[in-house]
């Protein structure tokens, strides 16, 4: 370590005028008044609330730096929580917020333990900043901080509570009974929990937490089918999924006829005989979960209606092969999806709809680089999960080729040639035309791209040009005159194209 840990009076800390959450503040008050803004003044009153009742986290230490000029300690990490124990002990100094926002904020001052010093990490400004940009900047290929998602988040409280909850279960089987299918690119944790561990649901179904040999490879179909046709709902009414499946009285009178339907068209086991399999209300469960606390849902609902448009479930492509009616496709759209198949990449069965799977969560906001391959990947995300391609195959045409153009470039930015101390971008920056930066990866494969299954996966797709992104070219500068059918779009993304994308935006 460069520094040292010191226990330092909080009235001695400042908030750094220069954070780079808001805009530069002219005064300490100044400062307060901009993060506060640019956090979000709820969140912060949030942050304040926990740590009254919770107090700071034990392994994050507050990171300051000595200013010779101020005679004091500038905090550069942990602006927020220094501002929120200044709002605990001095709540009359915060009179810039509104008047609800003030009295909620002396409310939670009330009662308060004084915090009259802290330990802090006190170090010099380079470290600082580089403590900084480590904290901040993301998972950074393992070098920094990476947030759990849905499922870790699940996972963590089943293994801390040692219980397997219901959201749990169905998300363990549904992966080993449905080709690896995750469940939660149709239905969130949360919200598969308080819809189908409602007590009539749950026995309609026949599942029970406590006996695992419930979790049949019919059921989970079932609940596969049974998600997929709650987010078609939500989609048709224009409604979040929790707003639309909320109350359990809306889940039972909206889902109970529809798996009623289901069984009887099925012909899945006697339903007498299958409700007897089910623990009416077993450990963990609760007749009523889907009225959950205001906060959860707020957030559920929050989360959803961001996604309500595009959290259409999966459909496997063999189940739902389109069919082109475009009777003025030429034969030779099928050089879209004639290319050799590559080892690994898998057959048409139970493949994901078109681009479902596509993973840019590793790519920074603020990075400049990622601002074009983002927009495209949640254009292609939307058009996979409202299963849009039959409906506009040439805006699926537009997206397929500007994102293999894209994800080249920016894998090329990210990553050096083996052995040399330059990015691949300084070989490729002058080319104009995707058909030069293709073949100039191609006759330099062996040093632009380490792993070696996603080298054959490159060579499979791209090996030929003409057959495979020429087609693309073709329609987006002759559409009146060449269109690729939808199954030739469909099928692509299955060939090791989606994995390729996967690989280069990781």
């Amino acid at each position: 370590m460069k520094g040292k840990i010191q226990t330092i009076s909080t009235s001695e800390l400042i908030n750094y005028f220069e954070n780079p959450r808001h805009s530069i503040g002219n005064s300490e008050r100044d400062t307060l008044e901009k993060l506060f803004n640019a956090v979000g003044t709820q969140y912060m009153l949030n942050l304040a609330e926990d740590i009254k009742n919770n107090g700071l986290l034990g392994n994050q230490y507050i990171v300051v730096v000595y200013s010779e000029e101020a005679k004091k300690y500038i905090v550069y990490e942990g602006n927020r929580r220094v501002a929120a124990i200044k709002l605990l002990m001095n709540p009359q100094e915060f009179d810039f917020l509104d008047k609800a926002s003030y009295d909620k904020a002396k409310k939670i001052s009330e009662g308060a333990e004084v915090i009259d010093s802290l330990e802090c990490y006190v170090t010099s400004e380079e470290d600082a900043f580089f403590i900084m940009e480590r904290v901040h900047s993301g998972e950074d290929k393992g070098r920094g901080t990476k947030e759990w998602g849905a499922r870790e988040k699940d996972t963590f409280q089943v293994r801390r509570n040692n219980t397997k909850n219901l959201s749990y279960l169905i998300d363990c089987y549904v992966r080993n009974y449905c080709d690896g299918l995750d469940i939660t690119t149709i239905l969130s944790f949360t919200t598969i929990q308080r819809i189908f561990n409602n007590r009539k649901v749950r026995t309609k179904i026949g599942l029970n937490v406590l006996d695992e040999n419930t979790f049949t490879a019919d059921r989970m179909k079932l609940v596969v089918e049974a998600a997929k046709w709650i987010v078609n709902e939500s989609e048709t009414a224009g409604v979040a999924v929790t707003r639309l499946f909320n109350k359990a009285q809306m889940i039972e009178s909206k889902l109970l006829p529809w798996i009623e339907e289901y069984l009887e068209r099925s012909g899945i086991e006697n339903t007498q005989e299958r409700e007897k399999t089910a623990e009416i209300n077993p450990v963990g469960g609760d007749d009523h979960l889907t009225d959950v606390s205001q906060n959860t849902q707020k957030n559920t609902d929050q989360k959803e209606n961001n996604n309500s448009k595009s959290d259409s479930g999966i459909d496997s492509t063999a189940n739902n092969e389109s069919k082109d009616e475009n009777n003025e496709t030429p034969k030779k759209e099928d050089g879209v999806a004639s290319g050799k198949t590559p080892s690994g990449a898998g057959s048409k069965k139970n493949l994901p709809y078109f681009f479902q799977g596509l993973d840019y969560s590793a790519l920074n906001p603020q990075d400049v680089d990622s601002h074009g391959v983002s927009a495209v990947c949640r254009e292609l995300q939307l058009f996979s999960n409202r299963r849009l391609v039959d409906s506009y195959p040439i805006a699926s045409t537009f997206l397929i080729r500007a994102v293999i153009e894209q994800s080249i470039i920016y894998y090329s930015k990210k990553h050096k040639i083996q052995a040399q101390d330059k990015y691949i971008w300084e070989d490729i920056k002058n080319l104009s035309k995707l058909s030069k930066i293709i073949d100039k990866y191609i006759k330099n494969l062996a040093n632009y791209i380490a792993d070696s299954e996603m080298k054959q996966y490159f060579m499979a797709l791209f090996g030929n040009y003409e057959q495979t992104v020429d087609p693309l070219n073709w329609v987006i500068h002759r559409p009146t005159e060449y269109r690729l059918g939808s199954q030739a779009l469909l099928d692509l993304p299955g060939k090791g194209l989606l994995a390729l994308i996967n690989y280069m935006l990781s």
